[in-house]
């Protein structure tokens, strides 16, 4: 006789006592869900999906001078004009044009990047140009975490903050070869913006790359139940540079971790 795999639902998975193999039928996603020791991890249509909820123990501590994430050529992002980027980040200092994300190798059209201009704005930059989205004046003395998600489909981007939207611009598309290199907490620019500047200076935390648009539902899946689906690559900070997918893990340059502070 066939076995049935016990149901649950993706509300009341957290009110369960697993251990490491356990596995079940969420009815209200129609997702398999398999629990690995520490967090839930679920398989659709769109491929693995992670939940972090309750599970978080450092984030990364940028020094806003010298430290960040080599990660490379990220191949699965150069397949696709359009993709996201999440993190959690809190600032210790007034921002001047400090990168969460930036990528890209021998022109300045072929780069994209994503940074805190200043403490009301933040930027979505594709190749020569860039669009500055105004938000609520942030806080700059390490006590407040926010969380970003930025998209881009064809020529739109659009800025997520706390889960809401904060509005979209025209921008241009992604050249073929925009993530040939990749940098997490600083622009890898070329030419005049040189290698490895506008670094970050703060905590960062959970940072996603994804390859294509996520929707606003999973923008406010992230930041409300820590539910990532089918990421290209994610980067939890957790003491590492690793990948979670297994695929793209990061070389650490000069990034320390600390375990109390944290956004949540």
């Amino acid at each position: 006789m066939p076995t049935t795999i016990p149901t649950t639902t993706s509300t009341a998975r957290g009110s369960l006592t697993p251990n490491a193999g356990d596995a079940y039928f969420e009815t209200d996603t129609k997702n398999y869900i398999i629990y690995d020791g520490a967090n839930w991890r679920g398989y659709n249509s769109d491929g693995i999906t992670f939940n972090f909820s309750g599970s978080n123990t450092h984030s990364g501590v940028f020094d806003g001078s010298a430290d960040w994430v080599v990660v490379g050529t990220v191949g699965d992002l150069n397949t696709s004009s359009d993709f996201s980027f999440t993190a959690w980040f809190n600032l210790d200092g007034t921002p001047s044009n400090e990168s969460l994300m930036g990528a890209g190798s021998g022109s300045t059209s072929n780069m994209v990047w994503i940074a805190i201009n200043n403490s009301t704005s933040i930027r979505i930059g594709v190749g020569n140009a860039f669009d500055d989205f105004t938000v609520s004046t942030l806080t700059t003395n390490g006590t407040q975490w926010y969380h970003l998600a930025a998209t881009v489909s064809g020529t739109t981007a659009t800025l997520y903050l706390d889960g809401s939207s904060v509005g979209s611009a025209t921008c241009s598309s992604p050249t073929s070869t925009a993530f040939n290199d990749l940098r997490l907490g600083a622009l890898n620019g070329t030419g005049s913006f040189g290698g490895n500047t506008n670094p970050f200076g703060g905590y960062l935390d959970e940072m996603s790359i994804f390859n294509r648009a996520i929707t606003s539902t999973e923008v406010s899946n992230i930041y409300n139940n820590k539910v990532y689906v089918g990421p290209t690559a994610m980067y939890r900070l957790d003491n590492d540079v690793t990948d979670e997918t297994g695929n793209y893990d990061g070389t650490n340059n000069g990034v320390t971790f600390d375990a109390s502070e944290k956004p949540y």
